[in-house]
């Protein structure tokens, strides 16, 4: 069996890594208070457009999230197939919620739809931050959602890739095979 070379983030990587990782944190303390997910029932939460920009991007994650596990659980085939009823789930919780907060509130937005995009944002949240912390400590390349899937392949005594391209929208990726063509041309950056 042929040995693989796992290349581990330099020190730039794991700098853009902690960066996200204190907004991630500093996100979840904009929105996370003594009030929980009342907050969010407020009908001005509507309004605002940092709410709707950031619950967009973490419903992105989710779904590359949900991607990295199945192909991590049950290979590359499975990978949109999962994604594709991620977002089908998704869109059937949310119409079901709205739903019931109309009937409850005679408005679609409230409890329980409101309590369900807090919850939804907080967890995707702290799913961000502990991922991060884990990447930055193990120095693991590529996507912070990948973390997972390597994790679990590692507990599995297998290998698995770290998530890269489309996956990794921020570009972590290109950052850290920046830095391992410096490490390899001898300027050694990490």
């Amino acid at each position: 069996m042929a040995q693989v070379t796992i290349h581990r983030t330099g020190p730039f990587g794991r700098l853009a890594r902690f960066a996200l990782l204190v907004a991630f944190a500093l996100l979840f303390f904009s929105i996370v208070d003594q009030r929980g997910s009342a907050r969010f029932r407020n009908p001005h939460v509507l309004t605002e457009p940092a709410v709707w920009v950031f619950t967009a991007l973490l419903y992105l994650i989710f779904v590359i999230l949900v991607g990295a596990l199945a192909k991590s659980i049950a290979g590359p085939r499975a990978q949109v197939k999962w994604q594709v009823g991620a977002v089908v789930a998704s869109v059937v919780a949310v119409a079901g919620t709205a739903f019931f907060s109309a009937l409850i509130n005679g408005s679609a937005w409230g409890y329980p739809l409101a309590d369900g995009v807090w919850w939804f944002d907080v967890l995707l949240v702290v799913e961000q931050v502990v991922a991060f912390v884990i990447v930055i400590a193990l120095a693991i390349p590529g996507c912070e959602v990948g973390v997972w899937g390597i994790l679990l392949a590692r507990a599995r005594g297998t290998t698995a890739t770290s998530e890269t391209g489309l996956a990794c929208i921020v570009g972590l990726h290109l950052l850290d095979s920046w830095e391992a063509r410096h490490r390899a041309g001898g300027r050694g950056v990490g």
